[in-house]
């Protein structure tokens, strides 16, 4: 297959479908006809999908089907509906069913011949399919091959002896299959070349120095793959792939190395580089149901399950996110799906449920889970709480049992400062910037905190400009930038800052504000008074609401400059 431009070429059917999972206004029923016919169990299920329960949708589209098993409209929805929720039987009835409609779609193949792979007997139907596009011909092409694999070694020696005299695509999504097949039939250099092909060409470093690992290993050269492991998490520090982290210890341990995969797992390897294809290029909706798709085959293949539970967070899918991430429980994945699960139930507003999550968490890996407790705390107005854990994360990192870290240092000093004053907080932030100093946050929050102490403006414009020059698009950044020029008296400077700030980020009373004063000392009196009653539309707290009204009553003499 081809480069990325191809495959997104081939994407128009599986988008055009995909949507059509998701269509239909609501529609409410007597709850005697809603689900008697065809028409009212479609009706019900559009609404279901509406209001985001898919369970129930596919359900009734279930339902819609048995009514009338014949119709491609109702097949396809059904189909579509089930495989979104992870109703593979109710999936496995409809897409077969599909595929004996003229004009059903690809995605309708492709899942039979999934399904297939995995031991459904299920009848192809293909004679119906046309103009398959090139991502779904892909597709099928890898399914097709795994399938002739199930034959037996001779089976897939010979798939492998067709694979090695084909020209190898350095830049396709095919290199992850062609790499497991070459494998598989014991052709084990030019395997080797197609895994490291795939490393270097694919942006999925984690995944594919994972198969390249896994491949040396097999091959007896447990050093070799020790140092592919450390160079891909030296890569990606501070973010450490699990799998990857488990794969250096096994290696280190003297573990026995991975088996090959069968035909089904490595079906599903060798279909995860053009499922990440989807998820970093088309919307997440489309690339949940190739997900979903590939579960089908490898229920166990962790990584999809992880990438399938974040799309649909992404989604706002919250219930099918927790469900998915409680299915990795146990796997590589566990730790980082349920802390995962703790922070979306904490965006729920279910807070005590997220904590009681994080605080089991904690018992098996305790800082970045008591990280996240006190990240938690901290979002919740408990900076009195969260403050001694990160206290104890330094202490940890000054000791050298954990790396050191800036965001340690920063959010102890946001709670220092919300407990005891930007006095006691300074010096976390100058650690801070120590450990990142091309850290917008970190330059923007010191920065401004100097400016308006009014015993360091220029120290604290110097670093506010700094930051400007990395995040040039943040409003509340070219606000401190501008507020300190303005206390540097550069005020024409200060309004043209101020100005930008204010149209980066205009429900932002406190930006707002400060235009206002910056407009008032230039003698803009008419456009000062606009932004002051601008900011005051936009519900700032009662002490701020008082300040703004005193400045329209008396003008930037009212005093106090600051507002913080």
């Amino acid at each position: 297959m081809g480069p990325i431009p191809a495959l997104r070429a081939g994407l128009i059917a599986l988008v055009g479908l995909a949507a059509s999972a998701c269509a239909g206004a609501p529609v409410f029923l007597p709850a005697d006809e809603r689900t008697q016919t065809s028409y009212g169990a479609v009706l019900s299920a559009s609404y279901a999908n509406r209001v985001r329960d898919l369970d129930r949708s596919a359900e009734l589209y279930g339902e819609a089907l048995s009514f009338d098993p014949g119709s491609a409209h109702v097949t396809e929805r059904a189909f579509l509906s089930a495989l979104t929720a992870g109703d593979f039987r109710l999936a496995d009835t409809a897409a077969a069913e599909a595929v004996a409609i003229e004009g059903a779609s690809q995605l309708s193949y492709r899942y039979v011949d999934a399904a297939r792979l995995a031991g459904a007997r299920m009848r192809r139907g293909g004679e119906a399919e046309t103009g398959a596009d090139a991502f779904s011909a892909l597709i099928a092409s890898i399914i097709a091959d795994w399938e002739v694999a199930k034959g037996g070694r001779q089976a897939r020696q010979t798939l492998a002896t067709r694979m090695a005299d084909e020209p190898m695509d350095v830049s396709g999504y095919r290199l992850v299959h062609r790499a497991l097949i070459l494998e598989a039939g014991g052709l084990f250099d030019e395997a080797e070349a197609t895994y490291r092909a795939a490393d270097a060409a694919l942006n999925l470093r984690d995944f594919t120095a994972i198969l390249l690992g896994e491949f040396l290993e097999r091959r007896g050269r447990q050093d070799d793959a020790a140092l592919v492991y450390q160079a891909q998490l030296t890569r990606s520090a501070p973010r450490a792939d699990p799998e990857l982290a488990a794969a250096l210890e096994r290696v280190e341990a003297g573990a026995r190395a991975p088996r090959l995969p069968n035909e089904q797992a490595a079906a599903a390897r060798a279909l995860y580089a053009p499922a990440a294809f989807l998820v970093m290029q088309a919307p997440p909706e489309y690339a949940a149901l190739y997900l979903r798709m590939i579960q089908r085959i490898e229920p166990g293949f962790a990584r999809a399950g992880m990438a399938l539970a974040e799309l649909f967070e992404q989604l706002e899918l919250e219930r099918e996110a927790l469900a998915a991430y409680d299915r990795l429980e146990g796997s590589v994945y566990g730790y980082n799906a349920g802390v995962s699960a703790a922070w979306l139930r904490f965006r729920m507003g279910e807070d005590e449920a997220a904590l009681s999550a994080i605080a089991r968490l904690e018992r098996g890996a305790p800082y970045d889970a008591e990280l996240a407790r006190a990240d938690m705390l901290r979002f919740s107005g408990r900076c009195e709480d969260a403050l001694p854990i990160y206290l104890n994360v330094i202490d940890l990192s000054e000791a050298g049992d954990l790396p050191a870290d800036w965001r340690h240092q920063f959010y102890a000093g946001i709670c220092t400062e919300t407990v005891h004053g930007f006095s006691a907080a300074e010096p976390y932030y100058v650690r801070a910037l120590e450990l990142a100093p091309e850290e917008p946050m970190v330059l923007n929050h010191l920065g401004y905190s100097w400016i308006v102490g009014g015993e360091r403006v220029d120290e604290g414009v110097s670093l506010t400009e700094q930051a400007v020059a990395l995040a040039p698009q943040n409003g509340s950044i070219l606000d401190s930038y501008g507020w300190g020029l303005f206390k540097l008296d550069r005020r024409d400077e200060a309004v043209r800052w101020l100005e930008r700030a204010a149209a980066q980020s205009p429900a932002n009373a406190t930006i707002q504000w400060h235009l206002g004063d910056a407009y008032a000392a230039v003698g803009r009196e008419l456009e000062a008074s606009f932004q002051w009653r601008r900011a005051l539309e936009l519900d700032p707290d009662p002490d701020e609401e008082a300040l703004l009204q005193r400045r329209l009553d008396l003008g930037l003499a009212a005093g106090p400059e600051d507002v913080s």
